[in-house]
């Protein structure tokens, strides 16, 4: 062990071991300071998109009534406001839901000239007016209740 060589040799694996242990800690350390961001930037979207969500469903709950022509029976359209948009959606009703929110921003409660195709892409858009109705004033607010029969029973002979 006298040897300078030896020692020098030594030394140095003995620097390059505990070198490379302090940089894959090092390592170790960022990468784990980066995945903590990544996923509190996660939380903060998911926690975006599920309030977008729930704002879109409320503004969809203001649409009254939906047509694919341009009048809503029972109701009268009292003014159009403006085409509205909803695209790439996964699922049709998505789409329809989404552009009823759109059209309850614009002040809408009803939906005319509804449509909704798939695209090439294989997402769905949903397009209509945005309108204001109103209920029809000589139209009943309810049915009648329909008179109670009795059962028919059949003859066992």
């Amino acid at each position: 062990m006298n040897d300078p060589v030896i020692v020098a040799v030594i030394g140095g694996a003995a620097a390059v071991i505990v070198f490379s242990i302090l940089a894959r800690f090092w390592r170790g350390r960022r990468e784990a300071v980066r995945d903590f961001r990544i996923r509190k930037g996660v939380r903060q979207q998911r926690g975006h998109v599920q309030r977008r969500e729930s704002e879109m469903a409320e503004l969809a709950g203001r649409i009254i009534a939906t047509s694919s022509t341009d009048t809503i029976a029972g109701y009268r359209v009292v003014r159009q406001i403006e085409a509205v948009f909803a695209d790439g959606q996964a699922a049709p009703s998505e789409a329809v839901s989404a552009l009823k929110a759109a059209a309850a921003e614009k002040g809408a409660n009803a939906v005319i000239n509804l449509q909704s195709v798939r695209t090439a892409a294989g997402k769905y858009l949903a397009q209509g007016d945005a309108a204001v109705v109103e209920p029809l004033a000589d139209e009943p607010k309810s049915l009648p209740a329909l008179p109670r029969t009795p059962p028919i029973v059949p003859d066992d002979r």
